[in-house]
């Protein structure tokens, strides 16, 4: 399956990340409240480089990281990860980040909404679904949002950090991808 997508919304491009946004991807994802309910921080931008790199083809039980970028000015402002959990691509799981300098301002839910219309019309799939912190609140409230339901609360079933942390799952199915 081809690796390169470019997924376009009314502001934003969905694209494949590049050695040359290593840089910027650092600058962000490395900010602590960026952390704050990611398993992966980068520690310089050799370590964004190397991401980058390994998430960068499309095949089964792999994760393909894709740039999220304002369309007027090509600046990287996030990103969103689609890991593909089994051999036929039916059931995906999504991530997203955004750097808090462009939080509440709707590109979010943008860029997972467009997203979403590319896992369902184009990869085809049946299922998708995401998996947080039940205190990450920002991201519950943009998959209530765009129509995906909870459908998962497990109790201390991730070591995350040190401890044992609650996982919410959140899901959709294609059928009811408006």
């Amino acid at each position: 399956m081809n690796s390169t997508i470019k997924i376009e919304t009314e502001r934003l491009r969905l694209r494949n990340l590049f050695a040359q946004d290593a840089q910027r991807f650092f600058e962000y994802k490395s900010l602590p409240e960026v952390g704050k309910y990611q398993g992966w921080i980068p520690s310089n931008v050799k370590d964004a480089e190397d991401f980058i790199s390994k998430y960068s083809v499309i095949s089964p039980e792999s994760w393909l990281q894709l740039g999220i970028t304002l369309k007027d000015s090509s600046e990287l402002i996030g990103d969103c990860g689609i890991h593909f959990t089994d051999e036929d691509f039916k059931q995906i799981e999504i991530g997203f980040t955004l750097d808090p300098a462009y939080q509440g301002k709707g590109y979010a839910t943008e860029a997972v909404k467009g997203l979403l219309d590319y896992i369902f019309n184009t990869l085809n799939a049946h299922r998708v679904y995401g998996s947080c912190d039940p205190e990450n609140t920002a991201s519950i409230k943009l998959m209530e949002r765009i129509g995906m339901r909870k459908e998962a609360h497990l109790k201390e079933s991730i070591w995350f950090k040190n401890r044992w942390a609650d996982d919410v799952i959140y899901g959709i199915l294609k059928k009811e991808w408006r």
